[in-house]
């Protein structure tokens, strides 16, 4: 009978491309809404600031992927129950830390306010119970309206596009719009609306946008992502959104 023997830096190999899943070529399917600049269809192609990251981080590490747009609740929803699901971008709250797989952020901070038309001056919350007597717009299961629930607005109006929610507000429907400040200006102008004609009433959150893993996602996966994330980073190749 013959006795192999195998070195132990040999043996870690095979175990690595025998289990590893990023080896064995998984595809992640990569999720995301219309939202400009971060990330939007144009021409068939998926583009904006934070696809570019994504792209970026996924040819890095070197893992297949195909990216879909959808609107933000059904990505969400296929993130939370499918596995092997990448999702962007995604605000890290309290009540999604044990929901995903949190890999890196996309950008340093973001910043949600509540806006009203310029022409509705009787609208003037400074304060957060304030601002709950009035109807409010946003997309179904943001960050925005996951935090509203959670600060007890209960006047809501949650389509499950933005630009229904975008529609909604400039046709009287909504008194307040929720939206992410850095990118209003060009969302509200794309739907052919002008941004001029709003006025910022107040602050909500201030949350940096990230990248996350479907929570069954491997961790593997999850620390290849992250390593990747650092070494380019590190080496200034990749431009954070704000």
């Amino acid at each position: 009978m013959q006795t192999f023997i195998i070195n132990s830096k040999y043996l870690l190999l095979l175990l690595v491309l025998f289990f590893n899943p990023v080896v064995l070529g998984i595809e992640l399917e990569v999720v995301t809404e219309n939202l400009k600049p971060y990330n939007y269809m144009e021409n068939g192609e998926v583009k904006g600031e934070a696809t570019k990251i994504v792209k970026q981080l996924l040819d890095k590490a070197g893992i297949k992927y195909k990216i879909n747009v959808y609107p933000w609740a059904r990505a969400y929803h296929i993130a939370q129950t499918k596995q092997n699901v990448l999702i962007y971008t995604i605000i890290k709250t309290p009540r999604r830390e044990t929901l995903f797989k949190w890999i890196r952020p996309l950008g340093r901070s973001g910043t949600t306010s509540l806006y009203r038309l310029k022409r509705n001056v009787h609208i003037n919350a400074t304060t957060i119970e304030q601002a709950r007597r009035y109807t409010i717009g946003t997309s179904n299961n943001t960050m925005d309206h996951i935090w509203l629930k959670g600060e007890g607005f209960t006047k809501l109006q949650t389509p499950a596009r933005i630009e229904q929610a975008i529609k909604m507000f400039f046709n009287g429907r909504t008194e307040m719009i929720a939206f992410d400040d850095s990118v209003i200006a060009e969302e509200f102008n794309n739907l052919g609306f002008d941004h001029n004609d709003v006025v910022r009433v107040m602050p909500l959150i201030k949350t940096p946008p990230y990248m996350a893993l479907s929570h069954s996602t491997s961790d593997d996966i999850l620390e290849k992502l992250q390593k990747a994330y650092d070494i380019l980073l590190t080496e200034n190749e990749i431009k954070l959104v704000n």
